[in-house]
């Protein structure tokens, strides 16, 4: 009997484990941001206006949340440190986007000017 009372315990133990929420640290959240925000300006966000306004967004908030860190505010810097993460992709998205847009209008005209010269 005391084995299976050892082992159900055991379980009992594991389990609860197992179903804790293991929420990033703020630290974490911080590097992800700043990480988000090096590849916005690798790929040229800051040459691209709307790009480079959500990147500098993102700079704020990683300021701020900064500055919730020191106020003992991990709450409040986890959740700026994400609303800066979502902006650097944001500005990542965009910049990656104003090139193929333009290759998409070269393209299309490149068409155009091969369908009228068949015509």
């Amino acid at each position: 009997m005391r084995p299976k009372l050892l082992a159900a315990m055991l379980c009992a133990t594991l389990l609860g484990c197992a179903s804790q929420s293991v929420k990033p640290t703020s630290n974490t959240r911080r590097t992800e941001a700043v990480a988000s925000m090096r590849a916005a300006e690798g790929a040229g966000a800051a040459r691209i206006p709307e790009a480079a306004r959500h990147l500098e967004f993102a700079r704020q908030q990683v300021n701020h949340g900064e500055q919730l860190l020191m106020d003992d505010d991990a709450e409040g810097a986890e959740l700026s440190f994400m609303q800066a993460d979502a902006d650097a992709d944001l500005a990542l998205a965009l910049a990656r986007a104003l090139p193929m847009e333009q290759q998409a209008k070269r393209t299309t005209q490149q068409a155009e000017a091969l369908r009228r010269g068949l015509q």
